[in-house]
């Protein structure tokens, strides 16, 4: 998720240091930690959208959404039954594609890319 303070944080440094006088450099050095940090937060989100073979019902979704939402650093899943497709928003950081297709493995569904 893209933080939207950036840009307001960048003008409200830049105007400081105008308005009291102190240099770019001055500016910059309190820049620098609010931009690490909102590409941080970007840089951590992935998605992954999988085939899933084996849902014939809203059941079966239910099932498997609610096995990917269990594992660790799941931020967010979505799915489609008529694509039989499955949507999931995660966190780098703390999970990976091979864990969530074990997941839904683990819920009875087969799943690829």
């Amino acid at each position: 998720m893209v933080r939207p303070f950036a840009p307001r944080t960048t003008r409200r440094l830049i105007g400081r240091a105008t308005v009291t006088g102190r240099g770019y450099n001055d500016a910059m050095k309190r820049l620098w930690p609010a931009l690490a940090l909102a590409f941080a937060a970007q840089a951590a989100e992935q998605s992954l959208s999988l085939k899933v073979e084996g849902w014939y019902s809203k059941g079966d979704v239910f099932k498997t959404e609610s096995a990917v939402q269990q594992v660790k650093g799941v931020i967010r899943v979505s799915s489609d039954l008529g694509r039989k497709t499955l949507t999931v928003v995660f966190d780098d950081a703390t999970a990976n594609a091979a864990v969530i297709q074990k997941a839904i493995s683990g819920a009875g569904y087969v799943s690829h890319r």
